[in-house]
């Protein structure tokens, strides 16, 4: 049967090149159905793009309205924003010329601005409120699609409508509030003043000045005791130089007179203590003081005694240490080099604070003065809380709070929360550039079906050759032929894609896939019509013609009717336009090679069936085309 079957292919292949007309009418069978996927693609690439040409007149017929003395008239305001709007082809015209033209069909569709427009939507002004109308006219007859579009349309200026009239209604409404707000603002200053106070003070008055009065006795011992510690900050500088000139007697005696170097040390010690202690007092001092009063200037002094501290405790540690070495017969002069540069560290910082004496004084005298500045203001800020207390009391603070905050309402803000009160934020998987990339693997996917009706209806399923060859031989051998259209039919619709710039996520996973699916229908159309004859072909036209609805490749099975839902697992296009869709869009693995797989099976199923009852059918299936072609019909 093998053997046969390459015979049946090399007899095809010698006829198509030695007969030209079989040469053209092949690349016809070749060409058409790349023609269909690609045109049909290119007619649908973005048709919302264009919607500019759709003609939809506007006939404003509002007579306006005035509200306090102002004059409003919003149809004109809608009729303004619609002149800046390029989605439709906006014709302005008068109300019975809009009618006439969307019955004739010189419009697709028409918006009639009612003459109490203005005065319905500022109604809300009034005690019976009434909703606006805007009556929307369409002709469903002239076109399928363009009423779609234009309800969308009328959809999406609804919504810039009710915008615009957020904002009028917003100016007039708020602005009312806006003014009761502004008398109460007039005292605002002082109510907010005194309520932050009351939050703090309110009902601890009595604490307040016994922390004032602690206060008043701190600062009294602090101007006692201070201008004797910053006597004492000379006195230092002089024990720091003392301290700095016993060093270098110091380094004199540890080689030469171990006893002498000891008690020098231990003198060095006793000077040093002395330093740290002065510091730790002026510490002390110093940060009471900041406690009491809260001025910042305090600060960088405190940090510069505490580092005046912590070197003077890094002198003493180390003197201990050389010390220690003398009374244990050891050498110290390892020390040596690193007390001299802590003592030179201590002197330095200690200096310091010394030649600025003058500017801490001036400091500390400062921060007294706050203190006394807030004993002096204290009484007349009692006396205001107290009052404010009373103000206060006598008024709902929550009412008057509100009507303050719509003295200072954002306008802008309010009129955006009432136009979208919540913001939808998207986010896209596997986005699609445009609608012809979308149907993409849809038509492509029918266009090889197609392909593969014209080429089963052209080329004949019998073998005509001297020899005689097995039901199966020919159904084997001519398959050869088919397939090679298959694959060359394909490779054609994959080339025409990619120069179209159809979006694909990967060109040679799209042209594998597109290939496998043309082979895959082709043998499938191919088998049909090999064991049925015209029966097969006209069974490969009704599985199309239920493909093009229940394969979902234009609406979601799930919007379909329940007939079309059942069958559309146990159809081959069904697999190949998922497989296409993953290509296209971005490809998710496990989807992708589910339906790569679940095509596999229609070719198969169909090859083998093919082969079990080619024998069995295939007299009565030529005996049927005989009687057809008897009849003088076929």
């Amino acid at each position: 049967m093998i053997k046969g079957a390459r015979e049946i292919f090399k007899n095809d292949i010698k006829a198509i090149k030695n007969t030209p007309v079989v040469l053209i009418v092949l690349a016809a069978i070749i060409l058409i159905p790349s023609l269909y996927a690609l045109l049909n693609i290119q007619a649908t690439w973005d048709p919302y793009a264009t919607t500019s040409n759709l003609k939809v007149a506007v006939a404003n017929g509002d007579s306006g309205c005035t509200l306090n003395g102002t004059q409003y008239n919003v149809g004109n305001m809608l009729v303004e924003e619609l002149k800046n709007n390029d989605k439709f082809n906006w014709q302005f015209v008068d109300e019975e010329t809009a009618r006439n033209g969307v019955k004739n069909g010189n419009y697709y569709a028409a918006l009639i601005i009612p003459g109490n427009f203005s005065q319905t939507v500022l109604s809300i002004d009034t005690t019976n409120p009434q909703q606006a109308t805007i009556e929307y006219v369409v002709n469903d007859k002239i076109n399928a699609i363009a009423p779609k579009m234009t309800n969308t349309g009328a959809d999406t200026l609804q919504t810039k409508i009710n915008s615009e009239i957020v904002e009028t209604v917003d100016g007039i409404i708020f602005g009312k509030l806006s003014d009761v707000g502004e008398l109460a603002k007039e005292n605002k200053a002082q109510f907010l003043k005194t309520k932050s106070m009351l939050n703090e003070l309110n009902g601890k008055l009595g604490e307040v000045d016994n922390s004032l009065n602690q206060g008043n006795s701190l600062m009294n011992t602090v101007n006692q005791i201070w201008p004797q510690f910053s006597a004492k900050l000379p006195q230092m500088q002089s024990q720091a130089d003392t301290l700095k000139a016993k060093y270098d007697t110091l380094y004199s005696y540890i080689q030469n007179n171990p006893s002498k170097a000891l008690s020098t040390v231990q003198d060095m010690e006793s000077i040093d203590t002395t330093i740290i202690t002065g510091l730790r007092y002026l510490d002390s001092l110093l940060t009471t003081l900041y406690n009491a009063t809260g001025d910042e200037d305090l600060i960088p002094i405190i940090n510069k005694v505490e580092d005046g501290i912590t070197k003077a405790n890094t002198v003493l540690n180390l003197l201990q240490e050389v010390e220690q070495d003398i009374k244990t017969s050891n050498d110290p002069s390892g020390k040596l080099s690193q007390l001299k540069s802590s003592i030179d560290e201590m002197d330095a910082a200690i200096n310091l604070l010394a030649n600025n004496r003058d500017n801490i004084n001036q400091i500390v005298s400062e921060a007294s003065s706050k203190l006394s500045m807030a004993n002096a203001k204290w009484p007349e800020v009692k006396s205001s809380i107290q009052l404010a207390t009373a103000k206060v009391n006598s008024i709902d603070e929550a009412d008057l709070d509100r009507l303050i905050a719509f003295s200072d309402t954002d306008q802008s803000g309010v009129k955006s929360y009432f136009e979208s009160p919540v913001k939808l934020e998207k986010t896209h998987y596997y986005p699609v550039d445009n609608y012809g990339s979308a149907l993409s693997p849809f038509y492509i996917a029918i266009s090889l079906w197609i392909g593969c009706i014209i080429a089963v209806a052209m080329i004949s399923m019998r073998v005509k050759s001297k020899k005689e060859y097995s039901a199966e031989t020919v159904y084997m051998g001519r398959m050869g032929l088919f397939l090679v259209l298959g694959l060359l039919q394909s490779v054609v619709v994959v080339v025409g894609t990619l120069l179209m710039h159809v979006q694909v996520s990967s060109p040679l996973l799209f042209a594998l896939t597109t290939i496998y699916i043309g082979l895959c229908a082709m043998v499938v159309v191919y088998s049909l019509t090999s064991a049925f004859g015209n029966a097969g072909k006209a069974m490969a036209i009704v599985i199309l013609v239920l493909q093009i609805t229940a394969t979902g490749g234009v609406f979601p099975p799930e919007l379909l009717p329940s007939f079309f839902q059942t069958i559309n697992p146990y159809l081959p296009l069904t697999y190949a336009v998922g497989a296409l869709r993953e290509v296209v869009a971005g490809v998710l693995w496990g989807n992708f090679w589910r339906c790569i797989g679940a095509l596999a099976i229609f070719p198969a199923v169909s090859f083998v069936l093919t082969l079990i009852i080619k024998e069995k059918v295939d007299k009565r299936a030529q005996w049927t085309e005989e009687k057809l072609k008897e009849s003088g019909l076929f």
